[in-house]
């Protein structure tokens, strides 16, 4: 049995379940097209890889071809080889044609030589040595972006590589510089880099002093804008036969903090409790019980923090703030100095706990800030 769900959270998702980000997805299409770089950068939930994969399938539609890799669990220039070369592979054998005869083909044209696996269904996964040489990595990363542009003889070819900040934690100093010198090379790949710890990005991408600083186009993605958001929840309500008043949508909007991913976790919370009609008793419920199922988790998340991040995190969960370094801050949750208050939100961004969003900085996730207003029992 199978049930037909209003709204999606979680994975990546596609039409009907997208909303909005017109202008971003035609930016990203029309670089992808033209074979230019492009940067994506935003706090997790906002639906970067959603971005992406629609704009992957665009690309394709007109006849380019694009490879994804997550890049989230690489840990050393081997694991990074691997996961870009086999998404690569996969992408090529995905045309229709001998799939054994060309799996060959392409392996042949890998000059450090991997062992290939073949799954159960037929798919290939590629890996490389552990004690895999820097320079054998940049090897690697050739042939791959090679194999891809040869794969697209009639269109633009594009490596999509998520969760991109990984990079910084390779080798000694980070390897990002890598892409750089390889893309300067290509001829007509694009190179679409998403991330979401926006100051390692930042680092890598922002700043005469950054590695791939001036390389590509930078896009920082911010929440949907309410009126879109809105005009979806309730057509989506009505397409399966439940009224959402204007009040309610913009309700669930704002409970949840108005970040993609949670407004559709609610807005399904808040359907599912509704009868004829969603209403904002709907709404409360609903945010009520996602944090309910998810005390333990904060309560975790909350008690591997150390005091002074605990208390910065109180005080943006009952206001963001901009001026966090003011004296007026400072006295809030009782530290002495700025660089305090500095290396609390440090913690805190490195553990996707709090963010900057319009200058000010907030609780990333809406239902863990509505669990920390909470009254103590």
């Amino acid at each position: 049995m199978t049930y037909e769900s209003p709204y999606r959270f979680g994975p990546p998702v596609e039409a009907p379940f997208f909303c909005d980000r017109d202008d971003e997805l035609e930016i990203i299409v029309n670089r992808m097209m033209s074979g230019l770089h492009v940067f994506l950068l935003s706090p997790r939930r906002y639906g970067k890889s959603s971005l992406l994969s629609r704009a992957a399938y665009v690309v394709e539609r007109d006849g380019g071809r694009c490879a994804y890799v997550n890049l989230l669990f690489c840990a050393n220039e081997a694991e990074l080889a691997s996961a870009i070369m086999t998404a690569i592979v996969k992408s090529v054998l995905s045309k229709p044609g001998r799939a054994q005869r060309r799996l060959e083909d392409l392996v042949r044209r890998i000059r450090v030589k991997p062992r290939v696996t073949i799954d159960e269904n037929g798919g290939a996964s590629i890996a490389f040595d552990s004690t895999m040489s820097s320079q054998d990595w940049v090897v690697v990363l050739q042939d791959a972006i090679a194999i891809l542009e040869d794969s697209a003889s009639k269109g633009p070819a594009v490596l999509i590589l998520d969760e991109f900040q990984v990079v910084a934690n390779i080798g000694p100093r980070g390897i990002g510089g890598t892409f750089k010198g390889v893309a300067d090379q290509a001829k007509r790949t694009s190179l679409a880099f998403s991330g979401s710890h926006l100051s390692i990005m930042e680092n890598l991408t922002k700043g005469k002093g950054a590695p791939l600083y001036g390389m590509g186009e930078r896009i920082v993605l911010d929440v949907v804008p309410e009126a879109p958001m809105v005009k979806y929840l309730i057509q989506r309500a009505k397409r399966f036969e439940k009224k959402l008043t204007v009040t309610s949508a913009r309700l669930i909007y704002h409970e949840a903090g108005a970040i993609p991913n949670y407004v559709q976790q609610l807005a399904l919370a808040a359907f599912e409790i509704a009868g004829e009609e969603i209403t904002s008793g709907d709404v409360q419920r609903g945010a009520e019980g996602i944090t309910d199922r998810q005390v333990g988790d904060y309560a975790n998340r909350y008690e591997d923090l150390a005091p002074s991040q605990q208390r910065v995190l109180r005080a943006l969960a009952i206001e963001p703030r901009s001026a966090v370094y003011a004296k007026s801050f400072l006295n809030a949750v009782g530290v002495a100095n700025a660089n305090a208050v500095r290396k609390a939100l440090q913690v805190l961004s490195e553990k996707e706990i709090v963010a900057r969003s319009n200058g000010k900085w907030i609780v990333s996730d809406p239902f863990f800030k509505r669990w920390l207003g909470r009254s103590p029992e």
